[in-house]
């Protein structure tokens, strides 16, 4: 059975933010002298066609977008994306980019080398063989190409970010008063569980990750996992948590307080607020990640905690929870405008407990612009 073609390729219905994304990848394909590049990592395909649902390759030359996919998603991408050219194949994916391969002539291929795995790149050379028009069709691993364009947000995906990040502030509003009302005492995954669901009322597809929430001396551990660990007075809270909202993710670590402040916490809790106020001040077009991680290290370690500070002090956020921009010792990150990224300094005591204070950050053409609102004063800290 041949292909079903659903052709929606006026491009004077495409948004100008889609169309955008696209020149700007056949200007980098022109540049790395690539015809086309198969798009296999799906915020990649996403991204560059505005469908959201899944299991679904984009095929990118100078001429046309081809949004290969199935019956399953047919519906979807008519409301989703009614621009693009959707090929629903009958067969296994990889027969149907070869034959569209075919089709349109193409001797070279560009694919996406963070994404396509061995067997994958096997499965393709091999509905790949023959002649093409007369010749073979050669595959080239082209790597990061639209993930550096994913660096830069545009207008589009700052609003969606913000919606996002408004989505998670919610839940957490939401969360703090199930603790402040009692009448039962929760667990780690009890208030896990709290915040997905208060995350989906407010329009959260889900959430952005697994939530990290550690009672007491757990929160020494950065990437805790929750388990039946009861909530009591007098130990701190640390909570790291994210909505999903129409392909992108918010990312927040806040420390919560149930009467008194261990005095250990509170000194912690003061120098990482500094660290992380410092660093966010720094930011600007031409720092490096380096620079600023080293603002919130150096503070950290001159108030006796930088064996207690181990990982990086943020990444970038987007259509992933961790993109392919940092904020660390090891960091080439050069920052620019439209860059988005946490920042997230931390000390961590084993059998104390930690405080990791998160927000996420827009690079602007003069400085930067903090997106999350939480207040994240000791005060506000304490319910």
């Amino acid at each position: 059975m041949a292909q079903k073609i659903a052709t929606h390729s006026d491009r004077t219905h495409t948004p100008a933010f889609i169309a955008a994304r696209v020149e700007k990848l056949r200007a980098a394909l022109l540049a790395a002298k690539l015809p086309a590049l198969l798009v296999t990592n799906f915020p990649d395909v996403s991204y560059l066609t505005g469908f959201e649902g899944d299991d679904s390759y984009a095929l990118v030359t100078a001429e046309k977008v081809l949004l290969i996919s199935d019956s399953r998603y047919e519906e979807q991408i008519t409301r989703e994306a009614p621009w693009v050219t959707a090929v629903m194949r009958q067969k296994q994916i990889m027969e149907e980019v070869g034959r569209q391969v075919r089709k349109i002539g193409l001797t070279k291929l560009g694919v996406q080398a963070e994404s396509l795995t061995l067997a994958q790149k096997g499965t393709l050379e091999g509905f790949l063989k023959g002649k093409s028009k007369g010749r073979s069709v050669k595959l080239a691993p082209a790597k990061e190409l639209v993930i550096k364009l994913r660096h830069h947000k545009d207008a589009h995906e700052i609003s969606i970010l913000e919606e996002a990040i408004r989505i998670a502030e919610g839940a957490f509003e939401a969360l703090k008063g199930h603790i402040r009302g009692g009448g039962q005492i929760l667990t780690e995954n009890e208030i896990a569980s709290l915040l997905v669901h208060e995350m989906r009322k407010r329009g959260a597809l889900n959430s952005s990750f697994d939530s990290i929430v550690a009672v007491g001396a757990n929160g020494s551990l950065p990437h805790y996992r929750p388990q039946n660990v009861q909530l009591t007075n007098n130990t701190p809270l640390l909570i790291d948590w994210g909505a999903r909202y129409r392909g992108y993710c918010s990312d927040l670590t806040r420390v919560l307080f149930i009467g008194n402040v261990p005095a250990a916490i509170r000194k912690i809790y003061q120098v990482v607020l500094d660290a992380q106020m410092a660093a966010i001040e720094a930011i600007k077009p031409g720092k490096t990640g380096k620079q600023i991680d080293k603002i919130a290290r150096d503070i950290i370690a001159k108030a006796g905690y930088g064996k207690n500070f181990g990982h990086g002090l943020g990444h970038g956020v987007g259509r992933d929870i961790h993109e392919a921009l940092s904020l660390s010792k090891l960091s080439t990150t050069v920052l620019e405008p439209g860059m988005v990224v946490t920042v997230e300094p931390g000390i961590y005591l084993p059998g104390v407990g930690g405080v990791r204070i998160e927000d996420d950050i827009l690079v602007t053409d003069t400085g930067c612009r903090v997106l999350s609102r939480l207040p994240k004063d000791l005060a506000s800290a304490q319910l």
